[in-house]
């Protein structure tokens, strides 16, 4: 299974033309918008579980088996 990633990193969201575009008719400049960035990036709290580890957690509470079953 190939992982993909859809968010942009930092470094691809401030060259970006779109956002470049959207910046500048909100007159923010580019460095501030970086700034602000890297601050939400810093704050943001690491994630502590995998999504198979939720999901297993979920399932305990309901009182379901931690694989759905397709079929």
């Amino acid at each position: 299974m190939t992982k993909t990633r859809e968010d942009l990193t930092i470094s691809e969201a401030l060259r970006d033309p779109l956002i470049a575009m959207v910046l500048r008719a909100d007159g923010v400049k580019l460095e501030d918008f970086k700034q602000l960035l890297e601050t939400a990036a810093r704050k943001r709290e690491p994630r502590s579980n995998s999504v198979g580890n939720m999901i297993g957690a979920l399932a305990n509470r309901a009182n379901l088996p931690a694989m759905p079953c397709f079929g």
